[in-house]
């Protein structure tokens, strides 16, 4: 038999309740409000440090500050400072170069330039339309100045920096060409960059991807169509100093490979693991080798991954770079940007390959005379594609 509570008792029961939530509840939000106030603390320090610094400088500096420069460096300062080594700070002219570059677009001349033993450099790629093949620039030009100022002494780096500029300003340079001496006068343009290339060896479908960007997966959907239609049973897909971050893009072309499922995951800072892309039911048939090496990373080993754990594609080359994390882009309201690291992939089946890179399923390297010499090297003279143009084509067979 049940023993009844009398209404005494049942208020004791409702007071004690009510108290203990009471006390709950004030420990809980002493410890939020303690928080709180050593934030407010930190940063108030942190301000004040500042503060502090621009205030000496201001006052014993010798000559003018560039307030501009002054925010910059310290964002950028502040960027660094986190560890990340991924992590950037962009002003607003460098957000927008990136942005263009998502859309497949680029501020610049259309040229790549490598030292020569000369001392010159040579032109070692003219994007097709860009200012410098309307120019009439062509891959092998030595490039001897720039705007009159001679170039032996610099190295690769100060050179490609001289090669970029702001929209509208134009460049003189100063080549030869087969010994005869030519000059190009080149305005900085907005144009294309070509996203792809492709064409039919044989039966072998080859496609390189250069980059991924908003055009990518249309233009690779029809560079299938078209090689398929044209007879391609096998595709070697070529990824060599692909170094994307446009994550996204790459899912939208690997969906085109793949079938139905989940594509990539992403681990975050609180250790929640959630589906980051996913496939639909199409795909292509046709077996897939891939060409991965030293400069293969981001969203293209990503890729890589994609069509290697879900589509049993094999990777031809030499270890890749091992950047399993993703950055994303915030824009801040005076136009510039911090890209931060917020996850980390995890692939469906390939172990964790950051920091140590995806190992290829049949390893071939080229010599050092072919690395030095890597843009003269042809489909019939690459020694990685002719392997992966082998593996593909065994991959057929065995279907």
């Amino acid at each position: 038999m049940r023993k009844k509570i009398t209404f005494g008792t049942a208020l004791s029961f409702i007071f004690i309740a009510i108290t203990v939530t009471f006390c709950l509840t004030m420990i809980l939000s002493a410890r939020i409000f303690e928080n709180k106030v050593s934030n407010v603390n930190e940063k108030e320090v942190m301000y004040s440090k500042i503060a502090e610094v621009d205030q000496v400088v201001r006052q014993h500096y010798y000559t003018s500050i560039d307030d501009r420069t002054i925010v910059d460096g310290v964002s950028t300062g502040y960027i660094n400072a986190l560890g990340d080594t991924e992590a950037r700070y962009y002003k607003a002219s460098e957000v927008t170069a990136l942005q263009n570059i998502s859309k497949g677009k680029l501020i610049g001349i259309g040229i790549d330039v490598q030292k020569d033993v000369s001392g010159y450099f040579k032109v070692v790629k003219v994007d097709k339309n860009s200012p410098a093949d309307i120019a009439e620039m062509k891959k092998g030009d030595m490039i001897t100045s720039i705007n009159d100022i001679a170039i032996m002494a610099n190295n690769t780096k100060e050179v490609k920096e001289m090669l970029t500029g702001t929209e509208g300003v134009a460049i003189k340079i100063n080549y030869l060409r087969d010994g005869e001496e030519k000059t190009a006068n080149i305005t900085f343009s907005l144009y294309d960059i070509p996203s792809i290339s492709y064409s039919l060896e044989g039966s072998v479908g080859y496609i390189k991807i250069s980059t991924f960007a908003e055009k990518t997966a249309s233009e690779v959907d029809y560079a299938l169509k078209n090689l398929i239609s044209q007879g391609a049973t096998s595709f070697v897909i070529d990824l060599r100093l692909n170094q994307s971050k446009e994550f996204k893009f790459a899912a939208e072309v690997a969906d085109i490979f793949v079938k139905e499922g989940t594509t990539m995951y992403a681990q975050y800072i609180d250790d929640s693991k959630k589906v980051l892309y996913t496939s639909d039911k199409e795909s292509v048939s046709q077996p897939v080798s891939i060409i991965v090496n030293e400069t293969t990373g981001y969203a293209a080993e990503m890729f890589a991954v994609i069509l290697k754990d879900i589509s049993g594609s094999k990777l031809v080359g030499t270890k890749t770079m091992g950047k399993c994390t993703i950055q994303t882009l915030y824009r801040l309201s005076d136009g510039s940007g911090i890209e931060i690291t917020t996850a980390r992939l995890v692939p469906v089946s390939t172990p964790d390959y950051h920091g140590t890179g995806l190992v290829p399923d049949y390893e071939k390297a080229l010599s050092k005379e072919q690395e030095m010499n890597f843009y003269d090297l042809t489909i019939m003279t690459d020694p990685q594609i002719t392997r992966a143009f082998e593996v593909a084509q065994n991959m057929a067979m065995q279907q």
